[in-house]
């Protein structure tokens, strides 16, 4: 299945990224592309590397890398065009 339409990363190359060590959607988007481009493969990134045990408490920012709350801020703000 194709997680990232950007940069056509199927989930079987977002899941080695992660087995590879990919600790953040930053580390993701440096080995494989995905979350890189318009966004909206973030929460399937997110979740695949919460169910690997690798990602930030999505509700304390704290504990997040500044890049990755911008990126989240910058997404939730930006209005949804109607696809």
């Amino acid at each position: 299945m194709i997680v990232c339409l950007c940069h056509a990363v199927r989930d079987r190359e977002l899941d080695a990224a992660i087995a590879d060590g990919a600790e953040s959607v930053e580390d993701v988007g440096r080995q494989c592309g995905a979350g890189t481009g318009c966004g909206a493969c973030i929460p399937e990134i997110e979740d695949r590397l919460e169910r690997a045990g690798r990602a930030c408490d999505r509700g304390a920012a704290g504990d997040c890398p500044r890049d990755l709350v911008s990126v989240r801020s910058r997404l939730q703000s930006e209005p949804r065009d109607a696809a």
